[in-house]
């Protein structure tokens, strides 16, 4: 459970959450005028309403998308049917958010969605003696990346992704939330500390802190002036009588819409809709109504958030309409004009010349005007001022000459093609359609691509007129403090941890599931030793790239740890034949993307694109892997940009812990140690073209590259054309990985300080001795996920967060289990003040677990939980691509994705306690 963050908003932040679904069904013509697939549910207004539930009754159907609604209390559900994997996505959105506050009880609406999320109902939760919503939802195959509650300023939602099979149990939970929660004070108490958390959590953020000012100068009246979380006052003052009161307010199913997005039969959805919400009665009274409108806005307003930090940021915003408004789908191109992209104007006025390194703009989705945002990273050593200038000269240029046929052909392509893909999945579809349905309607939502379409060169030019007004603007500046930190001091301490569990569900967009994965994969090996695998899904006319190489910061030579991602990012920025921003406009004027990402272990590549444009997205990728021109000028800029990435982890609290605990369990010189800040900055200072080339040269190669291809493609026309393009690259060798095992080391306790900091994060962590191949290995994943893998369903979940209410997020993981023995950890975020209480509380968790092992009901649980979550993360084309170059890197080929669910299955209970002894000891923590 959350509120929407606002850390760094990137490109196309709103579609990539809202745009993904419904609008992109105008595309598909199988969706409107071809045949419809045998099974579906199309039949006349009279049929319907002869094999409907009587207290159902049809209301609308536009683009694929059907409207019912119960007669008995006006609660309506969208029903789109995606039998393409055998998953459903259920959600309720409620029109409640913190727009429906007021002073002295701002972040009620959030607090409330914590209550509902995981406490006490009449058929669910420990107050009546049942299991909690998240014990249920986790056996079932639910975790954070698969069910969640979320609050915004214009509402909560409720969701769950899993099975198709499990459709009745996602509807029983959002029934007893929207009408039989018992909200108790005894549960509020323990909540709201973990509510507090995380608020702390978000203010440890320069760019949270900084967007909060800006939106708060901005607006004044209305209550999106504060954040949805609220003021921590607030947070902590807020009574169980007012949010008895909220609940009562705006719970009521005239106040609700469902939405059912998968593989399910109408009739028999909407049986079990009718059975589980027929029977609530609508509201008695009128649902409260917001009637504040901000007035209009009369000179510049400016903010400066000073606190310690290491980046300087700049913002700026511009109220504009709200999502029904006329102007707001050209604001839309707009914003994609001006913030999305190498050949963005922000991009090319702001980071292309040095002064920013990343520049975005941010055009949410609203039900009332709301800023239109545009926000960059300062370069260091390079001022706010300057910054400020430049930004505006590029907005107001817009207003005074316009914008370019190419821009616009550019844009829309880009808005386009991000909504074909975000049809990917039933959760993408799910939650769309929700954001449309809470800020202007579904069928707004629908229309959009086309509304977008009729946008004219000349609507654009007026819409930065009329609202990029000089006097309009609201400028906010994140000015660094700084100040000499302490150094680590050995005493009992803080940490923190890297693998966040936070993730947006994925699920939907495979080929219905009658062949094995071995079966349906066309797995090659080329004479250079690129491994291949291509999956054709014609679900979507859509296509999946996701690529290993191994070159990765383990396999940079000695003292130049910054030369893997370096080489990485310049894969991007231009080869021997054409420089970036010619190969920006191939790809942004088909909505395609490429990205080249680095990390320990290796590059990771990750493309996508119409299916149509395969062959130009190969055709670059190709390229970039082939002949990257490593020129000296764009090195700078890359420089630059990694040195600000370098210098905002070393103010992360998170970071730094994980960093420091690969120090304390690995001796200097092996793979995994992390470098310190000082150690990566003399590196990256020292960098030449020379030592790059030399790298991509030595690791770029054949043998060390695993391809994985899928959607609607021809697998062997794709794998000829993989072998055309790729098959001259040398084959060279892999690198060696044959270290010993590691050995044991002395336990360390530290504290870092670091200024400013509201929330801390706490690591217990240790060398492990696991390596991805062992035997061992799924008995691992059963043992941590008793342990620690949900925050509230794991046993520290339980006892620290749920019980205690001492953090917000705490879970535990194997990580770094690659080739090499990798570590365990545990994190939890918490307040300085709550520090020892939650030290001891795992401690004790951890100790008693590793004594007494686990219980047969925790693996069957667990088993359960593995089995159905798998179905989840293998629905899309884009998990499904990533999972098979995973699985080719560690030799398992194909099948594996076939054999893991009987893996797990086969588990027992003496393995898993076994692995336990062999893997975790609270002794050297």
């Amino acid at each position: 459970m959350q509120y929407k963050s606002h850390a760094r908003p990137r490109p196309l932040p709103r579609r990539t959450l809202f745009l993904g679904l419904a609008a992109s069904l105008l595309l598909a013509p199988a969706l409107s005028s071809a045949a419809p697939r045998e099974g579906m549910w199309r039949a006349s207004k009279q049929e319907r309403a002869g094999k409907l539930p009587a207290n159902v009754e049809w209301v609308d159907s536009l683009g694929g998308i059907d409207q019912y609604r119960l007669k008995s209390n006006r609660m309506t559900i969208l029903l789109k049917r995606n039998d393409a994997a055998p998953v459903i996505t259920f959600e309720v959105v409620y029109h409640v958010g913190s727009r429906n506050e007021a002073p002295g009880n701002t972040g009620s609406a959030h607090l409330l969605e914590h209550l509902l999320f995981n406490k006490s109902t009449q058929n669910f939760g420990h107050a009546l003696g049942h299991k909690t919503f998240q014990e249920v939802l986790f056996a079932a195959g639910c975790d954070y990346a698969s069910t969640n509650m979320t609050t915004w300023y214009d509402r909560m939602n409720g969701y769950s992704t899993l099975p198709a099979d499990k459709l009745e149990l996602a509807m029983k939970i959002e029934a007893d939330r929207l009408g039989r929660a018992l909200i108790l004070d005894k549960e509020r108490q323990p909540e709201m500390t973990v509510v507090r958390n995380e608020y702390e959590i978000g203010e440890n953020n320069p760019s949270v802190a900084l967007y909060k000012a800006v939106v708060a100068a901005a607006i004044q009246a209305h209550p999106y002036h504060w954040d949805t979380i609220g003021y921590r006052s607030d947070i902590e003052g807020v009574s169980i009588e007012t949010l008895k009161q909220h609940y009562k307010d705006f719970f009521w199913p005239d106040n609700a819409e469902a939405i059912l997005v998968g593989d399910f039969d109408p009739v028999e959805a909407l049986r079990l809709f009718d059975r589980e919400f027929g029977s609530f009665p609508r509201s008695p009274k009128p649902i409260p109504a917001v009637i504040t409108v901000e007035p209009p806005q009369e000179g510049e307003r400016r903010v400066v958030v000073r606190r310690p930090g290491q980046v300087g940021l700049v913002q700026i915003g511009y109220m504009r309409p709200n999502s029904l408004d006329p102007d707001f789908i050209p604001l839309d191109v707009l914003s994609t004009i001006l913030g999305s992209g190498i050949n963005s104007r922000l991009y090319q006025a702001l980071v292309e010349k040095g002064l920013a390194t990343d520049a975005n703009a941010s055009n949410y989705t609203l039900r009332d005007p709301f800023p239109i945002l545009f926000d960059a990273t300062v370069t260091p050593g390079v001022s706010h001022q300057k910054v400020e200038d430049a930004m505006k000269a590029a907005l107001y240029d817009v207003a005074k000459r316009g914008i370019t046929a190419e821009e616009l052909a550019r844009a829309k392509n880009q808005l386009e093609v991000s909504v074909i893909r975000g049809r990917d999945g039933t959760y993408e579809l799910a939650a769309s359609l929700g954001e449309a349905v809470a800020s202007a309607n579904w069928k707004w939502f629908v229309r959009y691509v086309d509304a977008m379409k009729r946008v004219t060169k000349a609507d654009v030019q007026r819409v930065a007129a009329a609202y990029l007004i000089p006097d309009h603007a609201t400028v906010g500046w994140f000015i660094p403090a700084r100040a000499d930190e302490k150094k680590p001091q050995k005493s009992a301490g803080a940490g923190g941890s890297v693998e966040s569990s936070a993730s947006s569900g994925q699920s939907g967009a495979s080929e219905p599931v009658h062949a094995t994965f071995a079966q349906r994969t066309l797995r090659r090996v080329l004479g250079n030793g690129i491994t291949l695998d291509v999956l054709a899904n014609h679900a979507v006319p859509t296509v999946a790239v996701h690529g290993i190489v191994l070159a990765g910061r383990m396999h940079t030579p000695p003292g130049k740890p910054a030369v893997a991602q370096l080489t990485a990012m310049m894969l991007e920025r231009g080869t021997t034949a054409r420089d970036k921003r010619v190969i920006a406009a191939r790809l942004d004027g088909v909505g395609a993307q490429i990205h080249v990402l680095s990390d320990v272990y290796g590059a990771t590549i990750q493309a996508n694109g119409l299916s149509r444009d395969a062959g130009l997205l190969l055709s670059i990728l190709a390229e970039e892997m082939k002949t990257p021109a490593f020129a000296d000028s764009e090195l700078k800029k890359a420089k630059a940009e990694m040195k600000t990435d370098v210098l905002r982890a070393s103010d992360d609290t998170r970071q730094r812990a994980f960093d420091r605990l690969t120090q304390a369990a690995f001796d200097a010189g092996h793979p995994y140690r992390a470098p310190s800040k000082e150690e990566m900055l003399r590196s990256l200072e020292a960098a030449r073209p020379s030592d790059l080339r030399a790298f991509h040269k030595e690791r770029y190669v054949g043998s060390s590259v695993y391809l994985a291809i899928v959607g609607d493609v021809d697998p062997e026309s794709i794998a000829a054309t993989v072998d055309s393009l790729l098959g001259g690259i040398p084959k060279g060798s892999p690198p060696a990985m044959d270290l010993p095992r590691t050995q044991s080391v002395k336990p360390v306790h530290e504290t870092i300080a670091l200024r400013g900091k509201a929330n801390m994060d706490l690591m217990f962590g240790e060398a492990s001795g696991l390596r991805r191949r062992d035997p061992d290995y799924e008995a691992c994943l059963v043992a941590n996920a008793a342990l620690g893998q949900s925050s509230l369903s794991s046993r520290l979940g339980k006892r620290v967060r749920d019980t205690e209410g001492l953090t917000y997020s705490i879970y535990s993981r194997f990580t770094m289990t690659d080739f090499l023995d990798g570590v365990w950890l545990a994190d939890i975020a918490v307040a300085p003040s709550n520090l020892g209480k939650a030290m001891k509380s795992a401690r004790e968790v951890i100790e008693g677990y590793c004594k007494d092992g686990i219980t047969e009901e925790e693996v069957a649980i667990q088993k359960g939980f593995f089995a159905g979550n798998y179905q989840v993360q293998l629905a899309t084309n884009a998990g499904l691509a990533q999972a098979l170059a995973v699985a080719e890197k560690f030799g398992y080929g194909p099948a594996y994705l076939d054999e893991f669910p009987d893996r797990v299955r086969r588990v027992t209970r003496e393995q898993v306690n076994a692995a336990i002894r062999a893997h975790l000891d609270p002794a050297k923590l």
